[in-house]
């Protein structure tokens, strides 16, 4: 099998429910056992939310986003049956261990109080659909990962297995933006038909399954509140309802009829996404080193050697509360004016470029004002652009400690690389069977550097291997960075600090978690909320 893990065409989703349900049979059944150090749970309890956002929470559990499931009783039966598969596998069936080995996914918090059914996990939902039980995916699927043991709402999932039985994928590597395109290419007439999918493959489809297709890492959930535009680093578009459903709708014939509710739905969804926020960096903070980082990272201390370029002008200003202990983290308010500003620091350019060939899908999907508007519901039209020239949104940096890896395409796997180049290694293993595993010192992700020759045995040894192979799952927690879309070069700035300055700006990074992080100015989410 190739070592090639970039994804071409079809969206991981929708089409591939019963793929999915088959994959997991292998790793669960309805035992519930967990792991000897049970997983800790930060922010799925709606307890600190405005009533808006604990009704999205609500909305999320129940599995109301995805309009698609399976039947409940068949996904147990495959369960069932497969759960032998998995002993030969070496696992536990049903077990915490089992789950994240395979998947990179969790089981529910015990107190979940919606959608929640032990025989399935925190990514998924049971509903009844005219009194049958069914099962489809939640938002948490990919928008719950795990950090130091701790698995947080809205934090992107690196660990997310995205495999099939026909290609390897980096773990952690995430498709999602593209079922927005999809969605768009195969609407028939989107001005006389609204959302109404052809009945055969349009050319905007051939356009789009002629692509390969780059990952791209969703950035954390509480960023939302920070910024406007382009969740996706560079896709340009406003993280409101009426675009958000997008991701979320399956191509059907009553599609139009159901665009009101669904939107509606997944507006109290991102009140919840709105609101959620960073873990605590758990570690003990250097107050003075703090200072000092914080110096430096302003541009207020000038680095020893010329030409380092101060991170704010791209990241945001970060100012502490008066009063507020510099050991302690958050109590920051963030000014972050950054959330239209492409910039083009080196880094790998696939996502970007693919982007920019999708401008005929974006002006097909803009048609939808026309139906919309003529229907009377001008603020369910989706809109879409595709950026103007190469780059990149850089993201506010709250929470920045617990959201590894790093870069747009999850490339680099610390921050202590990222501020120093020579330390990002080419190929690197992650960790797939301890969620515990994290670098509070480097601040990022456990890795192992990994040998071309042993990527290239570890590639041969998949050949023939059943998909929940330990050959095949271990090979997708290798980070090859020559893949297509996978490079980790550019933001070449921490190349200038001396160590003691990278020190400096890591501890004050490790600072900027918590609840206590709010905007600066309310203005900086006004006009988020839109539909």
């Amino acid at each position: 099998m190739s070592g090639c893990r970039s994804f071409r065409g079809g969206n991981a989703f929708g089409s591939k429910v019963w793929h999915y349900l088959l994959a997991l049979a292998a790793s669960l059944a309805a035992a519930t056992s967990y792991a000897a150090e049970p997983l800790t749970y930060y922010g799925f309890d709606g307890k600190n939310c405005s009533p808006e956002a604990a009704a999205g929470l609500e909305e999320i559990f129940a599995g109301h986003l995805f309009n698609y499931g399976v039947p409940a009783a068949a996904a147990k039966f495959l369960m069932s049956s497969q759960s032998g598969y998995a002993k030969k596998l070496g696992w536990e069936p049903g077990s915490q261990e089992a789950l994240f080995y395979a998947f990179g996914k969790f089981h529910s918090p015990e107190d979940r109080q919606h959608g929640d059914d032990p025989t399935f996990g925190l990514g998924e939902s049971v509903y009844d659909r005219d009194g049958t039980a069914m099962v489809t995916f939640n938002c948490f699927s990919c928008h719950a990962g795990v950090v130091n043991g701790q698995v947080v709402a809205g934090l992107g999932n690196n660990h997310i297995n995205q495999s099939d039985r026909n290609r390897v994928r980096t773990r952690g590597d995430n498709f999602g933006p593209y079922s927005v395109w999809r969605m768009g290419a195969r609407m028939a007439d989107p001005e006389k038909k609204g959302m109404e999918p052809a009945a055969e493959p349009t050319e905007l489809l051939k356009l789009l399954d002629s692509l390969e297709l780059p990952p791209v890492d969703p950035m954390p959930w509480w960023t939302m509140k920070y910024k406007r535009w382009n969740y996706w680093y560079s896709d340009g578009g406003s993280h409101n309802a009426a675009n958000f459903s997008v991701n979320f709708t399956i191509p059907s014939a009553d599609v139009n009829e159901r665009r009101a509710e669904h939107v509606a739905t997944v507006a109290k969804a991102l009140a919840f996404a709105r609101e959620t926020q960073s873990p605590l960096y758990p570690g003990s903070l250097d107050a003075d080193l703090v200072k000092k980082g914080a110096d430096l990272f302003h541009g207020r201390t000038k680095p020893a050697a010329e030409g380092f370029r101060a991170c704010t002008s791209c990241h945001g200003k970060y100012t502490k509360k008066a009063d507020s202990d510099y050991s302690q983290p958050g109590s920051w308010t963030v000014a972050y004016r950054f959330s239209d500003t492409l910039r083009n620091v080196g880094t790998d350019a696939a996502y970007s470029e693919t982007l920019r060939q999708l401008g005929p899908i974006a002006e097909h999907i803009n048609k939808l004002k026309v139906y919309f508007t003529e229907q009377g519901m001008p603020e369910l039209t989706p809109s879409a652009r595709v950026p103007d020239r190469p780059g990149y949104v850089a993201p506010p940096l709250v929470g920045v400690w617990a959201s590894a890896p790093y870069f747009h395409n999850g490339s680099v796997p610390t921050v202590e690389a990222v501020l120093n180049s020579k330390l990002r290694p080419e190929i690197w293993a992650r960790d797939n069977r301890d969620p515990c595993a994290y670098d509070l010192e480097k601040v990022g992700m456990q890795y192992r550097p990994v040998t071309r020759e042993e990527f290239d045995t570890s590639a041969t040894a998949t050949a023939g291997k059943p998909y929940l192979s330990p050959e095949v799952i271990d090979h997708g927690t290798l980070y090859d960075t020559r893949e297509f879309g996978h490079g980790n070069g550019g933001h070449p700035f921490g190349d200038k600090l001396t160590a003691d300055e990278r020190a400096a700006i890591i501890e004050f990074l490790k600072s900027l978690s918590g609840p206590d992080m709010p905007p600066a100015e309310e203005g900086q989410v006004a006009g988020q909320a839109g539909g």
